[in-house]
């Protein structure tokens, strides 16, 4: 009798662990599917070179994802035989092939319970708005004042509870070797999942005295000096959570900072105005002018400057860069950090391995944990998979370690939440959106990467949406805002649990805005000069312990940022550096004055329409680049655009009152366009006809910078009147 049970049990392991098998080969066969279909039909270079000359690697990395299916198939043949045995129990007659069917059915619904529990947690891993709609449709349909209750149950009672039934099963089915080694393997389990490396007690203590005071930088990519609740900004929603508006906790730290309401950046791009930020220099003096910097450049630019944080590791202080796939520049150019724990910087084979990764959902539905990382450490390469609390987690740990250490500190804590596509997580997707909205932009902006790099008409395909999708795109991105204001209340809180608040100057600013729709634009940030200039706008707050609040509307620049941490620290401000302290300001606030804006636009990805002119051709991105195998495969700017990119880049001279643009020509001329910024914020009316006297100024200034790479002080240009 017992020989004849262990049989139909081993007989029906075999059979659940057919249909096992047979769900997840569907799904591998699927993920290869989409795979070879994600582009769209469209076709580009970089497409076809990961067919033609990686197919290898390609090939490897679908292997890889094999463990994971393996994984899986062990967890779920474990989790569906408790389930099958007890159906079985109930119709000791069911034919075999049923068992099969019972286990395939099983895993479908462990599946499918497991994309809810995406959709409530981590919304921003679907792409497609049209594939979560029903879903959330479904999640929202319980009375909004239960949801929280029921939620707990659905994604967080559930999953244990069901997890202790299967070891209860199993354990009722071990003998007593089996339960011994259940009982250890969960005693390890546990353990690890507690355990966390002592980090304090591998920094030394830098000595006693008094303490020099630490330095804390936090950004977030693409977040705009205006749309901020300090700056005055308020979403078009207000009911519920929104009612709090989209940055309660910078809002309220920044009652009691140094705020710059009109700081701007020399180029808006993060590689190129990182570097112009740490070493207080333009790009033309770093020498990367696009985000596509080959060996060479990054080599000489790293032997040209002198960052702030090197100077500062110089004095004993503990330097770091900490922040996810937006940050992973600093692999590239680390501008004097000794602490990197970033994302990888972005390469060919990122992307590839990315691809390959997300067309097989299984891995981001189910490894996206700590397990996940470590059996899969390219993931944190990932935009989608290196969240925004990961990197405040970390924070929060190294906070921790450094007040035990007593060391100071300088980071860099700097954040992807505002970067395009703006997939916060929930409830921050939904928070500031219209309730009713259901189109393609539902969680994050239905964005093709492949028609980016290889298109030519995005600027009309992003003109031609409506009202109603750029009002949700909006939204979209006051929640990525929201998200972040949460992630820097995180921090303020670890900094005064550990006792570091009052020795620590905190740092709210970003590497550039981003374009919303506002009148003469559509989205990105960098690529032009049209409109407000709304993607060269970046928050500038400073915390300065003892130091009471105060606020300025003169015109600052990210390169003051640098001289100015030096100064409150102590530090020499080398010869090299272009920007001024900000200091003089805050002891003496009679002493601020507009200083002259500078800038540039960024690497073109789409060259935006000039009205009037026509503006010199360049291929798009998968022309103007290759990949460099001996350089980690990054994507470098080919060498004979180097120059055409630098001469076909829009300039910019600003000061309080006006903007002046110029636009190279395919003639070979440079078209300018003057706008007066009082009565045309939103730069819609060239006015250059109509004041010859400061265009010409203005003009001699920016050609000056152009063409010798001078400064021009705006008490120069407009000697009646500084502030221009």
């Amino acid at each position: 009798m017992s020989e004849g049970v262990d049989r139909r049990k081993q007989q029906m392991g075999w059979k659940v662990a057919l249909g096992v098998l047979l769900f997840l080969s569907f799904h591998y066969a699927s993920g290869l599917w989409r795979l070879a279909n994600q582009s769209g039909g469209m076709e580009t270079k970089f497409s076809r070179l990961a067919v033609d000359e990686h197919r290898a690697y390609l090939i490897g990395q679908n292997l890889l994802v094999l463990v994971a299916y393996a994984i899986l198939a062990v967890a779920a043949w474990l989790i569906v035989m408790p389930l099958v045995s007890s159906l079985r129990r109930k119709s000791p007659s069911m034919p075999g092939w049923r068992e099969v069917a019972l286990a395939c059915a099983s895993c479908a619904l462990i599946h499918g319970y497991f994309m809810f529990r995406l959709m409530h947690s981590r919304p921003y891993f679907t792409s497609d708005a049209a594939f979560g709609d029903w879903y959330y449709r479904i999640l929202d349909w319980p009375p909004e004042a239960i949801q929280a209750e029921i939620n707990a149950v659905l994604f967080e009672i559930l999953p244990w509870a069901v997890l202790a039934a299967v070891v209860v099963w199993w354990w009722r089915q071990c003998g007593k070797t089996g339960r011994l080694a259940m009982a250890a393997l969960m005693v390890a389990g546990i353990t690890l999942s507690f355990w966390r490396p002592a980090q304090a007690e591998l920094i030394q203590n830098a000595g006693s005295g008094k303490k020099p005071m630490n330095v804390l930088m936090v950004g977030s990519d693409s977040l705009r000096g205006d749309r901020l609740g300090y700056a005055g900004y308020a979403p078009e929603r207000k009911d519920g959570p929104a009612a709090d508006g989209v940055s309660p906790a910078i809002d309220a730290w920044a009652r009691d900072a140094v705020v710059f309401d009109n700081c701007r950046t020399s180029m808006g791009s993060t590689l190129e105005s990182n570097i112009s930020m740490m070493s207080s220099t333009y790009p033309h003096t770093h020498g990367i002018r696009q985000m596509f910097a080959s060996r060479e450049e990054v080599d000489a630019m790293n032997a040209r400057v002198t960052p702030l944080a090197r100077l500062l590791a110089e004095k004993g202080y503990d330097t770091a860069a900490v922040g996810d796939w937006c940050a992973g520049f600093y692999e590239l150019a680390p501008l004097g950090f000794e602490d990197i724990e970033v994302s990888s910087f972005d390469s060919f084979r990122i992307y590839m391995s990315q691809a390959v990764f997300l067309s097989h959902f299984v891995v981001p539905l189910y490894f996206d944990n700590e397990l996940g990382y470590e059996l899969f450490p390219q993931i944190r390469s990932f935009a989608q998979f290196v969240t925004p609390e990961v990197v405040t987690e970390r924070v929060e740990d190294r906070v921790a370690a450094q007040a035990a250490s007593g060391r100071p500190f300088f980071w860099h804590v700097f954040y992807s939440s505002n970067h395009l596509p703006f997939r916060a997580a929930e409830p921050y997707c939904r928070m500031f959106a219209d309730p009713s909205y259901s189109g393609k932009n539902a969680t994050g902006v239905d964005f093709d990467i492949d028609q980016f790099i290889g298109g030519t008409d995005v600027e009309d395909k992003w003109s031609a949406l409506p009202e109603a999708e750029a009002q949700q795109i909006r939204a979209l991105y006051d929640g990525c805002t929201r998200q972040f204001d949460e992630c820097f209340r995180r921090i303020l809180a670890a900094l005064d649990e550990h006792g570091l608040k009052e020795n620590t100057i905190v740092v709210l600013t970003a590497d550039h805005g981003d374009d919303l729709y506002e009148p003469g634009v559509t989205l990105g940030h960098g690529l032009s000069f049209n409109g407000a200039g709304h993607s060269f706008h970046v928050p500038l707050a400073i915390y300065l312990p003892g130091q009471g609040p105060l606020r300025f509307d003169e015109q600052v620049r990210t390169i003051d940022i640098a001289p100015t941490l030096a100064d409150l620290t102590g530090v020499t401000v080398p010869p090299e550096w272009e920007g001024r302290s900000l200091v003089p300001w805050i002891e003496d606030p009679e002493a601020a004055h507009d200083r002259p804006y500078f800038g540039e636009t960024q690497f073109p990805f789409i060259q935006l329409k000039v009205p009037g002119i026509e503006r010199p051709h360049l291929p798009p991105m998968d022309e103007l680049t290759v990949i460099d195998s001996d350089f980690n495969f990054q994507f470098v700017l080919k060498d004979e655009y180097r120059e055409k990119v630098v001469e076909a880049k829009q300039r910019c001279l600003r000061s309080r009152e006006w903007k002046l643009v110029c636009t190279p020509t395919i003639e070979g001329t440079r078209h300018f366009t003057l706008f007066h910024l009082p009565t045309d914020p939103e730069c819609l009316r060239d006015v250059a006809g109509e004041h010859p006297q400061v265009m010409e100024r203005m003009r001699r200034a920016l050609e000056r910078w152009i063409d010798e790479k001078m400064e021009t002080p705006l008490e120069a240009i407009f000697p009646e009147s500084a502030g221009g």
